[in-house]
């Protein structure tokens, strides 16, 4: 009865970003920003290749990012040189990103009904994929290629030759993704555990070796710029090593879109609750102890910077809330990832791991983990909670979307309003 609702309901979605457009939508606060600073670069790429990599390459602001989307764009503006068609243009590329997280709903949970496409629209109601989106940022490229290559990753393999070819695929999207965005090239250690568990040994070894040739040009443009160019010093200027507070601020804003799910999962997660004292006295006494060791011995243990820090962060500086709470909020979301992650622990703790580490910014942004929380948390995670009989269910699927069209409204009060 639903299914012929779903093309116009996706269009509906699409215009509503064409409307964002029209109207100079903000909802990350950081989109337009961006914006203004990247988009000379691709002006500069669109009149010479080599001025437009030397302007890159000499500003400290740019050279932390990949090149790669900039020149593309300048390639596409080379054809009209028209802000705004480039805009439309890569508005209606971005939309295939939530066809892609449908497929991935489709194809893990083997079922293609109503409620799996209705839940698939939250990538619609992202402020930072639809800020991407509008004002031309690199990561919903990057996302689009990631999707595609979990898709291929999770696909079910009707033969071993079938298998070989998907996970060939799956990491030559990966490998543009990380062409796009330098971060997502963490995830190759994932990628090399399934392939290595799945594969035969000298399946294995083509899969590392079509890696190597295929990442030359990257490393070429490395060792270029790290032996020419001040690369590693302004790495260390916006990175950092303190993974404690990182991973801290990183369980608070994974909290933010576990809550929906516990709150659906209310009875299941109280009984996990109740069963499973050792490990939450572990992770409360761990996350006490760490508090005091802040507090009376080691200061910068827990150290957040003045800018992002995702959803919990702006509530706390709103609410004039000191950030040490956010132990709390952090033990909080790492009980509730064992409820989720329980089945499966070494797989699921693997893609958290492989998360954290690819975030060593002194800065966290709760858009490096939105959407990417979907793809990785529905594509990726093995978890019995998060089944079939969960995600075909209207109820659940209607609860998500209002929850995260909250958010996508609070946001854009947030930025036009408050600030």
């Amino acid at each position: 009865m639903y299914n012929n609702l779903k093309i116009p309901i996706y269009f509906f979605f699409i215009g509503s970003l064409f409307l964002g457009l029209y109207f100079g939508e903000n909802s990350s606060g950081g989109g337009k920003i961006d914006h203004e600073y990247l988009f000379p670069f691709i002006l500069n790429f669109n009149d010479s290749f080599l001025k437009g990599l030397i302007t890159f390459i000499e500003n400290k602001g740019s050279l932390i990012h990949s090149p790669a989307f900039y020149i593309l764009i300048s390639y596409l503006y080379s054809f009209t040189e028209n802000i705004i068609h480039i805009k439309i243009i890569y508005i209606l590329i971005s939309s295939i990103l939530p066809f892609l997280f449908f497929l991935i709903l489709s194809e893990k949970f083997r079922s293609q009904n109503f409620s799996i496409f209705l839940f698939s629209l939250v990538i619609f109601l992202s402020p930072y994929f639809r800020s991407s989106a509008i004002w031309i940022l690199g990561d919903n490229l990057s996302l689009l290629f990631l999707a595609t290559s979990i898709l291929f990753l999770i696909k079910k393999k009707i033969s071993y030759e079938k298998r070989f070819y998907d996970y060939l695929l799956s990491l030559i999207f990966l490998i543009l993704c990380c062409y796009v965005r330098y971060y997502y090239c963490i995830y190759f250690l994932y990628y090399l555990f399934i392939y290595f568990k799945y594969l035969k040994k000298n399946d294995f070894i083509k899969i590392l070796l079509y890696s190597f040739f295929l990442s030359i040009p990257a490393i070429g443009y490395f060792l270029f710029v790290i032996l020419n160019y001040d690369f590693l010093n302004t790495l260390s200027t916006f990175g950092t090593i303190n993974y404690f507070s990182n991973s801290l601020i990183i369980l608070s804003i994974l909290l933010f879109y576990l809550i929906p799910i516990i709150i659906l999962k209310r009875k299941e997660f109280i009984q996990f609750f109740l069963k499973s004292k050792i490990n939450i006295v572990f992770i409360l006494t761990l996350s006490i102890c760490s508090f005091f060791i802040d507090y009376f011995i080691y200061e910068n243990l827990i150290n957040f910077s003045n800018l992002g820090g995702g959803f919990f962060i702006k509530f706390l500086k709103i609410s004039d809330i000191d950030n040490s709470i956010l132990l709390l909020f952090s033990a909080i979301s790492l009980i509730a990832l064992d409820f989720i992650f329980k089945e499966d622990r070494i797989n699921n703790y693997l893609i958290l791991i492989i998360l954290v580490v690819s975030l060593p910014l002194y800065s966290i942004f709760q858009k490096y983990l939105d959407p990417l929380f979907y793809f990785l948390f529905f594509g990726l995670i093995n978890s019995r909670q998060i089944n079939k009989n969960f995600i075909c269910n209207i109820f659940n699927s209607s609860f998500l979307l209002a929850y995260y069209f909250i958010f996508f409204v609070t946001s854009i009060f947030y930025y036009e309003v408050i600030l």
